[in-house]
């Protein structure tokens, strides 16, 4: 029922309108020099061109079947992580009925960030698989060879190999120190294929500035609050257009304010259990899966112009919703089992949802809210000023960070409440 919803949506804001960037997709041509590296999209593209010619409508049907494979496997991770069927049904709905990331589904250029996110869904299944296996190695190699065919999808995957440790560590300093192992050997391999295949420094990138201050800044605000700003984003795109919101949240101040309240607030309330091990989990993995695009904001040249409305949706938050769909399925179960669990019209707090999704199905939504945008570059062309959220950051924000992670050291070595 799900998938079925999820195509309604998909199928009622999809459009045939193409950018110059989705022609050359659909002849199987790397439109770009920065998309030279995403072989597999592409032998796709020449398959499907060779059996159908260049079809809008096969490749998107093709998008969506991958959309669809890819619900299924969080629906897979939710249960597997989670112990819960409602919390593989709530996780499976975040994931794939989701104006937030529906862009990234209607926009052909964009089909190698779903399809690398299929192959780093493969690559966390086969790494879970491995732990209730005599021959876990076969299993961990899997996972290692899901995530190298990632990388040649969408090089957000990148850090991806940072979950298996976290993953690990949700069970115990045995698996920890396995998921440390395979987290060296996939990232030895990503730190490779990104070196000798991306290489974008010869495109006049300039990976130098990553080591600035202002991208340590920009990485310590955004990391964690990005994550939680999308995540109240998602209900909140059923009733209004969301970018707003998110331009709102990601602000200086308010992005700093988020961070230092979460890392504040997790001090103070931690305890050493399962839920807590669960919620740290899915934290800091979702701050992985988005530093890719904090990166992107990073690296921004200067004499290029992003819309807002471009860098405030779509692709580039499908991967993090994988996350952000298994915090809101245990938030949903945390809630129910704690308030709802004995009371039977507890069960039709589930309509709302299902109002949500027809209201902006009907009302809000239309095809022309989730074509691609393009990119413009400085010339004599009139245009909006470049968006960027991390101008102007002052290093005190830096420093509050640093005295709350003092405070922590401070009262794990006195309290003992960190301890396991």
């Amino acid at each position: 029922m799900i998938l079925i919803l999820g195509f309604i949506f998909f199928a009622r804001n999809a459009h045939l309108q193409l950018a110059t960037d989705d022609i050359g997709w659909l002849k199987g041509e790397a439109p770009t020099v920065f998309d030279q590296y995403r072989l597999i999209p592409r032998f796709l593209f020449v398959s499907l061109y060779a059996l159908l010619g260049p079809s809008p409508v096969a490749a998107l049907a093709m998008i969506f079947c991958f959309h669809a494979l890819n619900t299924i496997l969080v629906y897979e991770l939710a249960g597997k992580l989670l112990g819960s069927p409602a919390a593989s049904n709530a996780a499976a709905f975040v994931f794939a009925i989701n104006p937030l990331t529906l862009s990234t589904i209607t926009w052909i250029s964009c089909f190698s960030y779903i399809l690398g996110s299929t192959l780093a869904l493969l690559s966390l299944s086969s790494f879970w698989k491995g732990r209730n296996s005599s021959r876990y190695w076969l299993w961990w190699a899997g996972a290692v060879f899901f995530y190298g065919m990632g990388l040649f999808c969408s090089h957000e995957i990148l850090f991806l190999p940072a979950l298996f440790p976290m993953l690990g560590w949700r069970f115990g300093k045995a698996w920890l120190k396995r998921g440390l192992v395979l987290f060296a050997i996939a990232m030895s391999l990503g730190l490779l294929v990104n070196f000798f295949f991306y290489d974008f420094g010869r495109y006049g990138v300039e990976t130098a500035q990553l080591f600035s201050f202002r991208f340590a800044s920009a990485l310590a605000s955004s990391a964690l609050s990005f994550g939680l700003s999308l995540g109240l984003a998602y209900p909140l795109s059923f009733f209004v257009h969301p970018t707003a919101f998110l331009q709102f949240t990601y602000a200086e101040p308010v992005r700093w304010g988020i961070t230092l309240g979460l890392l504040s607030s997790g001090i103070v309330l931690y305890k050493p259990n399962p839920n807590w091990r669960t919620w740290l989990v899915l934290m800091f993995s979702c701050a992985a899966l988005i530093t890719p695009y904090i990166i992107r904001f990073g690296l921004m040249p200067p004499g290029v112009n992003y819309d807002i409305s471009y860098v405030l949706s779509g692709r580039v938050f499908y991967l993090p919703f994988i996350v952000i769909a298994l915090m809101w399925s245990k938030l949903c179960v945390d809630f129910s089992e704690k308030y709802l669990k004995g009371y039977p019209w507890g069960r039709f707090l589930a309509l709302l949802p299902l109002g949500a999704y027809l209201y902006a199905l009907l009302f809000l939504y239309s095809p022309g809210d989730f074509m691609g945008l393009a990119v413009i570059l400085v010339g004599t062309q009139i245009f909006p000023p470049p968006w960027n959220p991390y101008q102007g950051d002052h290093p005190i924000w830096l420093a509050s960070l640093a005295l709350i992670g003092g405070g922590a050291v401070v009262r794990r070595a006195i309290g003992g409440r960190w301890r396991e």
